[in-house]
């Protein structure tokens, strides 16, 4: 697991400004996120308490890629197979073997089962990379956070069919319609129920 500065700062009982120092002394030396923030081996710093070496452990390929997919309700699990056929052909053609996690719920529920396996599992070094058809089958919403959290823990987040015209509007406009949606959907089952239970 890797940990931003602040966290490592925490765990060495020093200040950020301390281990910026050792960086430059090369006595901990930090991996660089793609965006240029420093993250650090939780292992690598828990053994440099003891020994005073800091070695992150090289991580081995495993070979294998997560791919997510994900749909709405029952009656869209023919996209739900459409969706997992073509992650997994994208993943064999890049050489990896595909482990599948499919969820039927919500994007708006970040409690989804298999999405929270996927998480439990990237923590635990169980994959190089995950394949998903769209940006939003992670997510309906904090996409982006999760994204960060696979950044640091330097999975790569392949979108296969990636929208071309995500301006921010876009974007916007998107996730105004998903709120919509989720609660139209809600409000008549809400009633659908009160009317049944008549």
């Amino acid at each position: 697991m890797w940990v931003s500065i602040s966290l490592a700062a925490r765990i060495c009982e020093v200040c950020s400004k301390t281990l910026r120092r050792w960086e430059i002394r090369e006595i901990i030396c930090p991996s660089r996120t793609p965006g240029g923030h420093r993250r650090y081996s939780l292992d690598a710093l828990i053994e440099f308490l003891d020994s005073g070496i800091y070695q992150p452990i090289s991580t081995e390929s495993t070979g294998i890629a997560a791919i997510y997919g994900r749909v709405s309700a029952s009656k869209q699990k023919k996209d739900l197979q459409t969706q997992i056929l073509a992650l997994s052909q994208q993943a064999q053609a890049d050489g990896f073997t595909p482990r599948k996690y499919t969820d039927i719920g919500s994007g708006l529920n970040d409690k989804r089962p298999r999405f929270l396996r996927l998480l439990i599992d990237a923590i635990n070094g169980r994959f190089d990379r995950i394949y998903i058809t769209y940006r939003d089958r992670l997510a309906r919403f904090g996409t982006h956070s999760y994204e960060e959290i696979f950044r640091t823990l330097h999975i790569p987040v392949i979108i296969i069919r990636e929208v071309s015209d995500s301006t921010l509007e876009t974007r916007l406009v998107n996730d105004v319609i998903a709120l919509i949606t989720s609660f139209a959907g809600k409000l008549h089952r809400s009633r659908r129920g009160k009317i049944a239970g008549k």
